[in-house]
């Protein structure tokens, strides 16, 4: 379902989907107007005899994302010419997969109370607030675009089996490069504060060749740019045959060679970009992948 309106420097849209897919809580630190969003939809619900929602992480980040996205790209809808549907953005979010319900409100507002209001005010919008399936939600704020603040609930609705799901935020993470989203197998995540990926689909998707030497347990990447040689379970690395010490060694887990993140992309000479706030990656490696 698709609904769109508008209200003076008000511009909301809503979608409710019935599907099996994915979903999870991690700890995610809400801004001001992201806490003000969830009281306010929370304060209405319990007027209304329903129980309060709970803060799901992997959703507020997803929501974040998702203002940004549409900020960035210029464009107001469910539908992301970057990231697709709902439903993909559910997935490579990393929910988990066993959810009953999910549905989304965009609003673009000048403030917090105005998106609100106008969300209360147009039907399928205060539904999926209302909805007493859901069990949980994630906020997502950011300042900018044409209406000030960039507004996206999410919603979610776990089984009972759900509600205690791991609370992990090390693989609350999404990593883009050249602005197209790296999907890996297993996924990225972080250990010691550094990101740590798949090193063979993380350098083929940069253009690399990989070569294995399981006897020394070496790891050679030749690409264009540079050469690397790299020892599981050794913090010393050579880059063009010239020694560089890693923070963190490469490690094999269940057949997957994993690597440093940011020690990997900057020794082919790619701009590196974290965000706290959003728990993204953006790598930039020019004439790696087609723009």
């Amino acid at each position: 379902m698709r609904f769109r309106a508008r209200l003076t420097l008000l511009f909301i849209i809503a979608l409710s989907v019935l599907l099996m897919a994915t979903s999870a809580a991690n700890a995610a630190t809400l801004t001001l107007d992201e806490q003000y969003m969830l009281n306010l939809v929370n304060k209405e619900r319990r007027a209304n005899g329903l129980q309060a929602l709970e803060i799901d992480p992997k959703l507020t980040y997803m929501a974040r994302r998702y203002c940004q996205e549409m900020i960035t790209y210029s464009f107001f809808g469910h539908i992301s010419p970057v990231s697709g549907e709902l439903i993909d953005r559910i997935i490579a979010s990393g929910v988990p997969d066993g959810w009953l319900l999910a549905g989304e409100n965009l609003a673009g507002a000048p403030t917090v109370e105005a998106a609100f209001k106008g969300l209360m005010n147009s039907p399928p919008h205060k539904d999926n607030m209302l909805e007493p399936k859901y069990t949980h939600m994630g906020v997502g704020i950011i300042d900018g675009g044409d209406y000030g603040k960039m507004v996206a609930q999410e919603f979610i609705a776990y089984p009972k089996s759900m509600l205690f799901i791991s609370n992990d935020p090390s693989y609350d993470l999404l990593i883009y490069i050249n602005d197209k989203l790296f999907y890996s197998d297993p996924p990225a995540f972080i250990r010691q504060g550094r990101a740590l990926v798949p090193i063979r689909q993380l350098f083929e998707e940069l253009g690399a060749t990989i070569i294995w030497d399981s006897e020394g347990k070496k790891i050679i990447v030749n690409h264009p740019s540079a050469n690397i040689v790299m020892t599981i379970g050794d913090n010393s690395a050579l880059v063009n045959h010239k020694p560089v010490m890693l923070d963190i060694p490469p490690i094999l887990t269940r057949g997957n060679t994993l690597i440093p993140l940011r020690f990997a992309t900057e020794s082919l000479g790619a701009d590196i970009k974290w965000s706290s706030t959003l728990r993204t990656i953006n790598i930039n490696l020019p004439g790696s992948l087609d723009n």
